[in-house]
């Protein structure tokens, strides 16, 4: 494992890979994800395909219908 990095991500579920898909998309390359045990292995699991364009507030609306951009 490296010893620096330019961000390190804590967690590989849906925000923690969607982090840091987010920014390998702007550009960093110096990044780590760190997973205890397997991808998406937490909750991230039994909420797959519970992806809407609704949300309570309109800051989890746009995380919504951008998760969905990049789904497709």
């Amino acid at each position: 494992m490296a010893d620096h990095a330019q961000a390190i991500v804590i967690g590989g579920g849906a925000v923690g890979c969607g982090v840091l898909y987010g920014l390998t998309k702007a550009g960093w390359t110096d990044v780590t994800l760190v997973e205890r045990l397997d991808l998406t292995a937490g909750s991230t699991w039994h909420a797959a395909g519970n992806v809407t364009y609704f949300g309570h507030y309109l800051g989890i609306t746009r995380l919504y219908a951008d998760s969905i951009r990049i789904f497709q």
